[in-house]
């Protein structure tokens, strides 16, 4: 009877451990690695979203508002990138829709255990369409995008306000970012064009925070909302004068999510 109790309170220490592990919503119920563990290898993406709408509002003689709403999407190889500008102006509005389509040939993070993260995301833009004032164009381009980050990851704790669990966000720093732009002319007269641009940071100076809905062993889903607001006013007196001018309101929203499969 003494071993038979014994066995039961191993089996549930062990359970109470695991489940302990599960912090996302969609999170496994068992899991034999923690989630550092689990986070710690390379990751390959297979589905991305980053959708974001951006107004910027202009007051002067005349009220211009800039809305901005784009959309870049990628599964597995496909990329696509939708845009839909809109500027309206003393009642009159006009669109502009732009689609961009290519193929992506590395979408990849990789977490150490010492901490340190690093990512790299190559797409190659082939096709361009525009829609303006009722006439579509479509063309042929050929511009090849490189982005590659570094820098330092951590878990976040538990955060009442938000509801949040102990190590349910991940804290990306961004120390260093490298952003490359290769554009070939593909019609006669057109120009081509190079960037290579390397920027570092201090640990934190930048970061991004994810929300792990789910981090299994081979599969990791996460996302991140952006709400920046900007809204206010300026004023300079000069020789007793007064002007005044509005800020705004400008804001950009959206919202990320990425889906990963572990390499």
């Amino acid at each position: 009877m003494k071993k038979l109790t014994q066995s039961v309170l191993a089996i549930l220490v062990v359970a109470s451990s695991i489940t302990a592990c599960k912090k996302g919503d969609d999170d496994p119920g068992l899991s034999l690695k923690s989630r550092k563990g689990r986070l710690s290898q390379a990751w390959t993406v297979s589905e991305f979203k980053d959708d974001v709408t951006d107004i910027n509002t202009s007051i002067g003689t005349v009220t211009v508002t800039n809305t901005t709403k784009s959309t870049t999407t990628i599964s597995g190889s496909n990329a696509t990138l939708d845009e839909v500008s809109t500027t309206a102006a003393a009642g009159s509005t006009s669109t502009t829709t732009d689609k961009i389509t290519g193929t992506v040939t590395s979408f990849k993070y990789t977490f150490e255990k010492d901490g340190t993260w690093s990512s790299e995301r190559i797409i190659k833009w082939t096709s361009f369409t525009r829609t303006e004032a009722g006439q579509t164009n479509t063309s042929a381009i050929n511009y090849t995008e490189t982005t590659i980050r570094s820098g330092n990851w951590s878990f976040l704790g538990k955060n009442a306000s938000t509801e949040d669990k102990n190590k349910e966000n991940v804290l990306l720093a961004i120390t260093k970012e490298q952003t490359k732009y290769d554009y070939v002319g593909t019609s006669v007269g057109e120009p081509s064009f190079k960037s290579d641009l390397t920027e570092t940071f201090a640990n934190n100076e930048k970061t991004e925070i994810w929300h792990l809905s789910r981090l299994a062993g081979d599969e990791l889903v996460a996302d991140a909302t952006m709400d920046y607001t900007e809204n206010g006013s300026d004023s300079e007196t000069e020789d007793g004068v007064t002007t005044s001018t509005t800020v705004g309101p400008n804001s950009s929203k959206g919202t990320i999510s990425i889906t990963m499969a572990a390499e």
